[in-house]
């Protein structure tokens, strides 16, 4: 039996904020004296679930059509009902609102701001659950839910519509996906798809989430999606339109007092269009020893093939393949006819793999080759390196490879490298494609290698910008990340972040060269005094600048002053690192107040997790294990960053200290022997809300940055009372960190504020 909730929304700012739906199973929460007639109750056993949630947005030309649906199951022997709830941002326009109910039509209805902190009070009241005080003080959709069979499933569906309003260039959705599990009802799995068309181009589109994929179609069309369990932050997703070849948007984020966080978004062009694509000279330069046997030279020549068909006639091409000799195609580079692609085919069904790796032949073969003479712009050369081992013949020594490539380089060519597998020297790579100015990625188990390098060929094939710069005339800014940037290929987007002390419109000039010839790029951007919208800025600065100061590390040494500034950054902005656990329990112990630095302990599954105090394990399940002279060895510890030059823990570090890849760090992290377990329990330890990072100590929220003494210092509140929902209604901030929990500590003006469920008799 399947019940339709359609709702039409229409408002300028109802689309920012969907806020949140919940189902409350039982009888209306509404007191009698705030003239709100409550809905007719039917007794019900609390055997209600979201089976699953699925919301879908389209926005065409700056209009969203979002529909949510969800599916609720009642476990339960008896009919039950629940009352459906949708808060609404303040200002947003209902103008109708039924269900329909095997064809027949149950009205619902649309509460203003008042009768919806009324709603949203007295639930909170009943239920002492704090997490609907985040939205009260907005307008509700409410409607009856009647009945949910036995043993039966009901579908609600609800469709909003309204129009974005653009804030300095950039369009916002959003959908918090905490919405599926407020209520009573336990919560499902949810899945968002966003899909934006633009009549004009599409200049960036941002999506602040690891888990969140982007799939552009061309210049006017992108798909986002995510998939997941209800918990979490916030899902947003931000676009900016583009008027001309290249776009850039500014994201800031700044409060009253601090010096600010930006994130740029440079981006050129999906398409070369009316450019006339650069004279490049292509060398593919491959590695066929005998680590290469079997499944890898297949997929060698799988890759090959995908290279050769990758060019254009305009462009010149080298295939070096590498052994213990090197063996390249041709004596120089070659024009891209067809006769010499076919040629180069030829060769490489010829290939096999045997004997060592000469690595530092190879590239210096590369790089000192010639292209063709002739008139015409200048060639763009550029070297596609790709190796799945460590240098065994001729120059082997890293450095010494590093500089025969430097000197054997003439031409200021671009070098992009691919790892396959783990067993060789990524330091080496890294190090590459920084002096040669280039990327570099890795071919992992299960993925194929002729995949990754059609990608990668036909990203080469579309420079937008070489030489790239990005200067901001006049601002005082600072931790601006990347310090060094690279080539700009169509479709891809330059993100810049940084900090600013000033404020005001600021001109900011993208320049480099196209075909050769210096172009620059213009856009005059305001620098706000104070800017609340983009909440999720900071932590994109954090992690650009986290991966900057571990790249330092690990090429450097641990430094004192770098590792303290990791370990800072990483439990004031909650960042998911190889070593968050271990700060984490840390930072729990100083809010505690107490610690036995001997002492460690071990979590239930049997891995260390760090120092442990005298109180006893901080992480639940967790158990002692010897004493300060036979305690285990701590976790990946920072001073230990960086020493591997080769294997699975140097590829995830080289990841997660990808300065310049937005992705890097997270994916980097992901991958430092913790598997999806272990960085849901890291984000489980912290939680941010209102602009501030809480760390969990014991059954608490704790707020970072709190002094050492503050449990002398503290002032408890009881949860619920009057005091309490006042905190609440004095700011939209103050309400997200009250909505934290049952137990929350947080600085309020001057005061430290400590929420606890009932307030202790004196001397208790």
């Amino acid at each position: 039996m399947l019940r339709s909730l359609s709702v039409w929304l229409l408002g300028g700012l109802l689309a920012p904020s969907l806020c949140s739906q919940g189902l409350w199973i039982g009888p209306q929460p509404v007191p009698p004296d705030q003239g709100i007639a409550p809905l007719p109750h039917v007794p019900t056993e609390a055997a209600v679930r979201i089976v699953r949630s699925a919301v879908r947005a389209e926005i065409v030309d700056g209009v969203a059509t979002t529909r949510i649906e969800q599916v609720y199951r009642n476990d339960g022997g008896r009919e039950a009902e629940g009352t459906w709830m949708l808060p609404l941002p303040s200002g947003a326009v209902a103008d109708g609102f039924e269900m329909t109910v095997d064809g027949k039509k149950v009205a619902g209805e649309v509460l203003d701001a008042g009768q919806a902190r009324a709603v949203y009070e007295q639930i909170v009241r009943q239920r002492r659950d704090p997490g609907l005080l985040e939205f009260a003080g907005e307008g509700l959709l409410r409607a009856r839910i009647y009945p949910i069979p036995a043993h039966g499933e009901v579908g609600v569906a609800v469709r909003l519509r309204a129009v974005l309003q653009p804030t300095g260039g950039l369009y916002e959705w959003r959908w918090p996906l905490r919405a599926a599990r407020l209520g009573d009802a336990p919560s499902g799995p949810v899945s968002l798809e966003v899909t934006i068309r633009s009549r004009t181009p599409l200049a960036s589109v941002l999506a602040p989430y690891a888990t969140a994929s982007i799939r552009r179609i061309g210049d006017r069309e992108a798909h986002i999606g995510y998939e997941g369990g209800a918990e979490g932050c916030d899902l947003r997703v931000v676009y900016g339109l583009s008027q001309q070849d290249f776009g850039l948007n500014l994201l800031p984020y700044r409060d009253q007092g601090n010096a600010g966080y930006f994130a740029m978004l440079v981006a050129p062009p999906r398409e070369l269009g009316i450019l006339a694509p650069p004279r490049r000279c292509v060398q593919f330069v491959v590695d066929t020893s005998g680590s290469m046997a079997g499944e890898k030279m297949d997929q060698a020549k799988a890759a090959l093939r995908a290279f050769l068909a990758s060019l254009r006639p305009s462009d010149c091409f080298q295939i070096v393949a590498f052994a213990s000799n090197v063996q390249p195609f041709f004596e120089a580079p070659q024009p891209a006819s067809a006769e010499n692609v076919t040629a180069a085919l030829r060769r490489v069904e010829q290939l096999q793999a045997a004997g060592g790796t000469n690595i530092g032949e190879a590239l210096r073969t590369a790089l000192e080759n010639v292209p063709p003479a002739g008139d015409g712009p200048p060639w763009l050369c550029q070297v596609v390196f790709v190796t799945d081992g460590e240098p065994t013949v001729g120059v082997i020594a890293p450095n010494d490879i590093l500089a025969l490539c430097q000197q054997s380089d003439r031409r200021q060519q671009r070098l992009f490298a691919l790892g396959v597998g783990a067993d060789l020297d990524v330091r080496l790579l890294d190090d590459l494609v920084l002096q040669h100015r280039g990327a570099r990625d890795f071919v992992r188990r299960n993925e194929k290698i002729e995949v990754k390098v059609d990608a990668l060929c036909q990203k080469l094939g579309q420079p937008a910008l070489t030489d790239v710069e990005v200067a901001i005339d006049g601002l005082d800014a600072f931790d601006v990340h990347p310090t060094r940037t690279r080539d700009l290929f169509c479709g891809e987007v330059l993100q810049v972040v940084g900090r600013y002390r000033d404020s005001g419109m600021r001109t900011v000039r993208v320049r480099g060269k196209q075909n050769g010839a210096p172009r620059e790029f213009v856009f005059e951007v305001e620098f706000p005094a104070l800017a609340g919208q983009h909440g999720f800025v900071p932590t994109l600065w954090a992690r650009q600048h986290v991966a900057a100061l571990l790249d330092a590390i690990r090429r450097n040494g641990a430094k004192g002053e770098l590792v303290a500034e990791v370990k800072r950054l990483a439990t004031q902005y909650g960042i998911v690192t190889p070593f968050t656990s271990q700060l984490i329990v840390e930072e729990r112990e100083r809010l505690a107040g107490h610690s036995m630095p001997g002492l460690h302990f071990v979590s239930a599954e049997g891995a260390p997790a760090g120092p442990a105090t005298g109180g006893g394990p901080a992480t639940p399940g967790a158990k002692w294990r010897g004493a300060p002279a036979s305690a285990p060895a701590a976790p990946p510890a920072l001073d230990q960053f960086g020493r591997a030059r080769s294997g699975e823990a140097a590829v995830a570090e080289s990841l997660s200290a990808s300065a310049d890849d937005a992705g890097g760090l997270q994916a980097g992290f992901a991958r430092v022997g913790r598997g999806a377990e272990g960085k849901a329990k890291d984000q489980a330890a912290v939680q941010q809300a209102g602009g501030r990072t809480f760390v969990r100590v014991g059954d608490e929220w704790v707020e970072q940055g709190l002094p050492d003494d503050w449990q002398k210092q503290v002032e408890q509140v009881a949860l619920c009372s009057d005091e309490w929902f006042a905190m609440a209604r004095q700011d939209a901030k103050l309400r997200a960190i009250l909505a934290l929990g049952e137990r929350v500590v947080f600085r309020n003006g001057a005061r430290l504020v400590r929420v606890v469920p009932v307030v202790p008799a004196a001397g208790k």
